[in-house]
């Protein structure tokens, strides 16, 4: 799955969320963000650690903008 989102950062966190809340229990999914917000790599790093899902890292497409991956995981 894919998130293009230029919104602020409490907006992509939710459209994760969500994605994380709707995927069937036992299931994994990697997740690609592109945002031009700063701070959401950080915001999902600490995300992922609370929620037990995998930040995967995060690269500059260019100079405004950022790819964050993660991987979603619903336990049972």
């Amino acid at each position: 799955m894919i998130i293009e989102s230029d919104d602020v950062c409490p907006v992509v966190l939710a459209k994760v969320m969500n994605a994380w809340l709707n995927l069937e229990e036992g299931k994994e999914e990697e997740i690609v963000i592109r945002t031009s917000w700063q701070a959401v790599p950080q915001e999902l790093e600490k995300w992922c650690k609370e929620t037990n899902n995998v930040f995967l890292g995060v690269k500059s497409l260019d100079n405004k903008r950022l790819e964050v991956r993660i991987k979603l995981i619903k336990r049972k």
